[in-house]
C-alpha cells in the first residue's frame, strides 16, 4: 500500500503537472511565470504532493465516523487515554512512513542548491504540521457525529486541501482579490506554506507562518474542544 501510494498517489499527479507546466513555460516569452521559474515550479509540486500525501486526515475522518456509526465509540472512551490522544497516536503512526519522500527531497535540494537554510525550515515545519494537520482532521471529523455518512466531510477535506491548500496553484498565480483567501487559511500551513519556504526562505516568511500556527492551532483546539462537548452528549450508542 505504502508503495502504491507513492508511485500512483504522489509520482502519477507530478507527472501530470510535470507536462502541462513544461508545456506553459514553452508559451512564455521568458523563462518565468508569476516570479517562479520551472525548476522552482517543479520544485514546488513535488513539495507540495508530498507533503498532501503526509498531511492527509482522510483515514482519521473515516476511523471516528465508523466509531460513531458503529457503536465502537464507548469501549474507546473507558480506556485510560483520551480519544484525542488516542487518535493523535494511531495518525502520528500511519502517518510516519509518508514523511520519506519529505527526507527525500531535503537532501536532493541540499545536494541541488548547496543551502541549508530553507531545506531546515521545510523539515521542520513539516514535522509541526503533523500536529496541525491531526488537528484540523480532527475538527473535521467531529462533524460526523451529526451526519449518517461521512462522504461530505471526505470530499469537503479533499477540495480544500487541493485547492486553498496549494496543491492545485501556489499563491503567486492566484487572482490578488483572493490572495487573503489563499494565505490565511489553516490548509496552507500543511501544504503549500513549508513548500514556500523551501523555495525562498526568509524570515518573514518564517514570522508569518509561525503566526498563523499559533492563531489557528488555539482556534482549532478551543473548537475541537467545544464541539466534542456537544458530540458526546449527543451520541447514544448500545454499549462496548
Amino acid at each position: 500500500m505504502l508503495i502504491t501510494d507513492l508511485l500512483i498517489a504522489t509520482g502519477v499527479p507530478f507527472l501530470i503537472q510535470f507536462a502541462i507546466w513544461r508545456f506553459v513555460y514553452e508559451g512564455a516569452a521568458t523563462d518565468m511565470v508569476s516570479q517562479y521559474s520551472l525548476e522552482e515550479t517543479y520544485l514546488y509540486y513535488v513539495a507540495v504532493l508530498a507533503l498532501n500525501r503526509l498531511n492527509n486526515a482522510y483515514d482519521l475522518i473515516v476511523r471516528v465516523s465508523t466509531h460513531v456509526h458503529e457503536g465502537q465509540l464507548e469501549g474507546i472512551l473507558i480506556k485510560p487515554i483520551s480519544y484525542f490522544k488516542y487518535n493523535f497516536f494511531l495518525f502520528v503512526g500511519g502517518s510516519i512512513l509518508y514523511y520519506i519522500p519529505v527526507v527525500m527531497i531535503a537532501f536532493f535540494v541540499t545536494a541541488w542548491r548547496g543551502e541549508w537554510i530553507g531545506v531546515l525550515g521545510f523539515v521542520s515545519l513539516s514535522i509541526v504540521n503533523l500536529g496541525f494537520c491531526f488537528l484540523l482532521g480532527f475538527f473535521m471529523s467531529l462533524f460526523t457525529f451529526w451526519l449518517t455518512r461521512p462522504d461530505m466531510i471526505l470530499s469537503l477535506q479533499v477540495v480544500l486541501a487541493s485547492v486553498i491548500g496549494g496543491t492545485l496553484l501556489p499563491i503567486a498565480y492566484w487572482p490578488a482579490y483572493l490572495e487573503p483567501l489563499m494565505r490565511y487559511n489553516p490548509f496552507r500551513l500543511i501544504i503549500s506554506g513549508p513548500a514556500e519556504f523551501l523555495l525562498r526562505p526568509s524570515s518573514g516568511l518564517l514570522l508569518e507562518l509561525l503566526c498563523l500556527y499559533i492563531v489557528w492551532f488555539l482556534i482549532l483546539l478551543a473548537a475541537c474542544k467545544t464541539i466534542f462537548g456537544f458530540a458526546s452528549n449527543r451520541y447514544a450508542g448500545a454499549g462496548g
